[in-house]
């Protein structure tokens, strides 16, 4: 993945103040989440207690043990909320996030089979904490088809990847704070964060390579978290800090070995450069979190995000010049 931003950056421009925390039990109505609770919640726990409960180590075995999967359709505090605590062994998968995490999936295939404009997907992650205005579920704001993935065996394929990987190397990274006993605590330490997190991601690397599985959905997960966590001061969250090195780690343990991470039934269609590839997009990533001035732009850009500008990202020319007039009328 490219650098996102074509924009000039302006130091006059990169003071943006956080708006006001949003409203996210608007974002689906009660019955979506309770039918994502029921549905995609019987394939989460089935993925943890079968597949990836086949790969693990006794000592592994045994943190998992003391895992209570919770699913609840009704908590609607953030879209991006997955989390664990060693202390009560709760690992938490609210429906809001697996359903926000699938429609993603779906909408990052449907613009690249469309040819759209990639910068609204993320440009829509950052307005969820710096713009002020009303914005409708994520597929709503993109204009893309509700079921888009029946129109296109692209997209569902795609999506469905996307959608298998990312859930496992989320469900192995909480898993991974049972097993090093990360206990919540009071207060923000970014130390402490940094390495439970890196701990973490390492825990859930070590069991992918087992299962042959590549964490093809995770690149594009954390740029979209990028948008709203890079872990500086005034972050609207904290709870999972992205850092570059974070990035970095993940990027250099693709590369070690990177036939590790190819599925048999995708030999041939995979090969040892695709891995590397999908390393490249994290090395990105962690440029970008080096990177304060872009940090900066990310909250400009979602605090001038309108709904009019995402949803035009299908017509590239006009997306274009529609930001290009945003930034310039800051000027008048």
């Amino acid at each position: 993945m490219k650098r996102l931003f074509w924009l000039l950056i302006l130091p006059a421009l990169l003071s943006v103040a956080p708006a006001m925390a949003r409203d996210y039990s608007q974002m689906y109505p009660p019955e979506t989440l309770q039918r994502v609770s029921e549905v995609y919640g019987k394939n989460i726990r089935d993925a943890l207690y079968g597949e990836i409960k086949r790969q693990l180590l006794p000592a592994e075995l045994r943190s998992l043990g003391r895992v209570d999967l919770q699913q609840p359709w009704d908590q609607t505090r953030d879209p991006f909320e997955f989390s664990a605590n060693a202390s009560t062994g709760v690992v938490l998968f609210p429906a809001l996030s697996v359903k926000f995490l699938d429609d993603l999936a779906i909408a990052n295939a449907w613009f690249e089979r469309k040819g759209c404009n990639k910068e609204a997907i993320l440009d829509y992650a950052a307005a969820l904490d710096f713009s002020d205005h009303y914005l409708p579920s994520l597929l709503r704001a993109l204009q893309v088809p509700d079921k888009a993935y029946e129109l296109d065996p692209y997209v569902d394929d795609v999506s469905q990847k996307v959608l298998k990987s990312a859930i496992a190397f989320i469900l192995l990274h909480e898993l991974g704070h049972i097993h090093h006993n990360h206990v919540r605590y009071r207060g923000f330490d970014p130390a402490k964060a940094r390495l439970e997190e890196a701990q973490a991601d390492q825990f859930a690397l070590n069991v992918l390579r087992r299962m042959r599985l590549p964490p093809l959905g995770m690149a594009f997960w954390f740029t979209a978290l990028s948008m709203r966590d890079p872990l500086v001061e005034g972050s609207p969250s904290q709870t999972h800090p992205l850092t570059a090195a974070r990035m970095q780690a993940i990027a250099d343990a693709l590369r070690e070995h990177p036939e590790d991470f190819i599925e048999p039934d995708n030999r041939g269609r995979w090969n040892a450069d695709t891995i590397r590839g999908l390393a490249g997009e994290f090395d990105v990533l962690a440029d970008n979190l080096r990177a304060p001035d872009l940090r900066r732009l990310v909250k400009l850009r979602g605090a001038k995000a309108t709904p009019k500008l995402i949803a035009s990202a299908c017509e590239s020319e006009q997306h274009r010049q529609d930001w290009m007039d945003t930034f310039e009328s800051l000027f008048r």
